[in-house]
């Protein structure tokens, strides 16, 4: 029995083995970890019902196509459809590596999916390699997993004059112009007084009329200063003559004139030359770090296929970024590494710190039978954490509910922040990010900096202002005529000032934000008033502004700053006759439980944009077709969890379809017919 027992361990340890995720072979330095999980994905769609989609029929036929070859199903590609498939990028200073990691279930096919005559491949045991023209990629696979891999070199790197010495590269740069500009400057001069003394050779009739170079003949009196000029750029730059002043220059009789080009010609022949050398030479520098990407590419492919290194699995924050329900993942180190990847340029202050506090940045999309989902995550300092935990302890106004029609709004987005935590957050939160950036020597002045920002801000004073809530609202579309002024022309030309009406579509738009002091506000509105840039009328405000398309009203009540560009809706609340308790439960939770929210109702949509302003009668008609498909869209904020600040953007799919991937793919159908 126990005999038995073995063997059958034998076996799985055997079987799991073979199976194990590709993952292990990702390094524990990776930058970038990006998974696209087969399995979760067909198990949303059969891959029989993704070779009958108008995505899987592209597909299949594009590839068909530019191979020369008959592929009726994705399986033909040999690739393991139900493991993990990978991407991720190595960094250094010296060299980027974008690489592939794919499972594959039957070599054969794989094969005859990337080989022809052209791109041969090589055989040592199980393991073939294939170099791709240029050598700037490889691709190295066995019976289990193939994996690609193209690198770029870091121009960056070889700017170090040692390091570029080590490998036997130089710094190529063309001739210095300065030497160039004063070469030309010489030779022009030389011109011009051979020019001069041609003149003087000249008969007096009948009379000579020169034109050099489409300028004023030179006058006498500026002989004494050109000749000076000559002679002391001759002294600064030796030259030897570069041409022959009596082939070259032409002198005719009345209509004369002086060819300087052909003189010019010789100068010119030089540079060429040099930029002809210069480009040779940069070509022989560019072959050389060609083949040493490749040297180090091909180390590193044979490294991933059979090297012993420690594996991404071993780093904390990628294995606490992974969720078992999602379908793809992408993982990022840190968000200063990204800085310094980006920004080479900035030399020293590219890895000053400018995004110390950020850590590993993290999305993964979900798929499920009533939406999909995307959710973001980024890592904190500490420090950073505890100063957002501060500004994020508030509630959107409760008030602000009964000003939202879930049953005709088209969208709204709210946000609700303490005013005063962050006035009071803001210096260190500048310090922490722009104090490395600028260097220790600059502490001092920093520290200065935010002490005069805390004593010209009354904190408490500027939160009770605006207290930090606010929410936007659209209620919908409407069309309306519009004057504008043009301008009109006459026979004779004469301007002509006309205005004129054309029809816009405009939102219908609600905005608040809650106030409890109002002094400073009235004080505003009163200024407007006197200087006639605001007009008043039964407590409702409206701003003058002639250019503006649309009416601007505003008013104050019950601690609330309302600003919209519908009087009837500006005087409903005014009068308390809003047409309030019509916000459905889910509007509801989504605005009380979320520092940020938003909010997009596709189907409210339908129908209210004018044919003319999205393409014609047909354009119109897909737009809307689509919209109809649509569910509602929502992007939120989570609470702050440990060191972990989150956001959430998700889409409803209507009744009708069995799963958010199939809808998805009807969306592509539909758009593109």
């Amino acid at each position: 029995m126990k005999k038995i027992l073995i063997a059958i361990a034998l076996f799985l340890s055997f079987n799991l083995a073979e199976a194990q995720d590709l993952i292990k072979k990702i390094p524990a330095n990776a930058f970038t970890v990006a998974t696209i999980k087969g399995d979760n994905v067909f198990k949303l769609m059969f891959v029989k019902d993704f070779n009958e989609s108008f995505v899987g029929k592209k597909l299949l036929t594009e590839t068909s196509k530019s191979l020369d070859k008959s592929f009726t199903s994705i399986e033909d590609f040999g690739i393991n459809l139900e493991k993990n498939m990978y991407y991720f990028n190595q960094l250094s200073d010296s060299i980027t590596y974008n690489c592939f990691l794919i499972p594959i279930k039957d070599a054969t096919k794989f094969e005859s999916l990337i080989n022809n005559k052209e791109n041969k491949f090589k055989k040592e045991g199980d393991v073939r390699t294939m170099i791709l023209p240029d050598s700037t990629s490889i691709i190295k696979w066995n019976n289990n997993m193939m994996y690609f891999v193209t690198g770029s070199i870091n121009s960056s790197f070889f700017a170090d004059s040692a390091k570029s010495a080590r490998y036997g590269i130089k710094d190529i740069r063309f001739q210095n112009d300065d030497a160039i500009a004063v070469d030309s400057a010489a030779v022009v001069v030389d011109s011009v007084a051979t020019i001069e003394e041609m003149v003087e050779e000249v008969p007096a009739p009948p009379v000579v009329k020169l034109k050099v170079q489409k300028k004023p003949a030179i006058k006498k009196s500026a002989k004494k200063t050109i000749s000076k000029k000559k002679k002391a750029l001759k002294k600064k730059i030796p030259l030897k003559p570069q041409y022959q002043h009596d082939d070259d220059a032409v002198v005719a009789v009345d209509d004369a004139y002086v060819d300087t080009a052909n003189a010019m010609t010789p100068v010119h022949g030089i540079v060429d030359e040099q930029y002809d050398t210069y480009q040779q030479e940069r070509l022989e520098q560019d072959a050389k770090k060609k083949r040493l990407a490749f040297t180090w590419m091909t180390a590193q492919a044979d490294q991933i296929f059979n090297g012993s290194y420690e594996s991404i699995e071993t780093n904390k924050s990628y294995t606490a970024s992974l969720d078992n329900k999602a379908i793809a993942e992408l993982w990022v180190s840190s968000l200063q590494d990204v800085y310094n990847a980006i920004s080479p340029e900035f030399g020293a202050y590219g890895k000053a710190g400018l995004m110390k506090g950020y850590g590993s940045l993290n999305a993964k999309l979900f798929m499920d039978d009533k939406s999909f989902r995307i959710s973001t995550g980024l890592e904190l300092a500490q420090e950073q954490a505890d100063a957002y935990k501060k500004i994020m302890d508030r509630k959107l106004n409760k008030k602000f509910l009964k000003y939202v029609n879930s049953e005709k709004a088209l969208g709204f987005m709210s946000y609700s922040i303490d005013t005063k935590a962050y006035l009071e957050e803001f210096p260190k939160l500048m310090k922490q990010t722009y104090g490395s950036f600028l260097g220790a020597r600059m502490d001092e002045e920093i520290d200065l900096g935010a002490e005069l920002l805390s004593l010209l801000l009354d904190e408490e004073a500027v939160s009770k202002v605006i207290k930090g809530d606010a929410l936007f609202v659209i209620n919908g579309l409407n069309t309306k005529d519009v004057t504008y002024t043009t301008y009109e022309y006459d026979d004779d030309y004469n301007q002509k000032e006309v205005v004129k009406t054309k029809k816009e579509t405009l939102p219908d738009f609600l905005f608040m934000f809650s106030s409890e002091d109002h002094r400073l506000i009235n004080k505003l509105i009163k200024y407007g008033v006197n200087k006639n840039y605001v007009s008043v009328e039964h407590n409702i405000y409206k701003i003058l502004e002639k250019k503006s398309p649309i009416d601007i009203y505003f008013m104050i009540k019950d601690g609330i700053v309302f600003f919209g560009n519908s009087l009837t809706e500006m005087q409903g609340i005014s009068n308390n006759q809003y047409n309030s308790n019509k916000l459905s439960k889910l509007h509801k939770q989504l605005l009380n439980k979320n520092n940020f929210s938003f909010l997009f109702n596709a189907k409210n949509l339908v129908g209210k944009v004018p044919d003319s302003e999205i393409g014609g009668e047909e354009t119109a008609r897909k737009f809307n077709s689509t919209l109809e498909k649509m569910g509602n869209v929502y992007m939120k904020s989570n609470a702050i969890k440990g060191r972990l600040v989150s956001a959430d953007i998700s889409a409803e799919i209507p009744n009708g379809h069995e799963n958010a991937l199939k809808y998805l793919f009807s969306l592509i159908e539909n758009a593109a017919k």
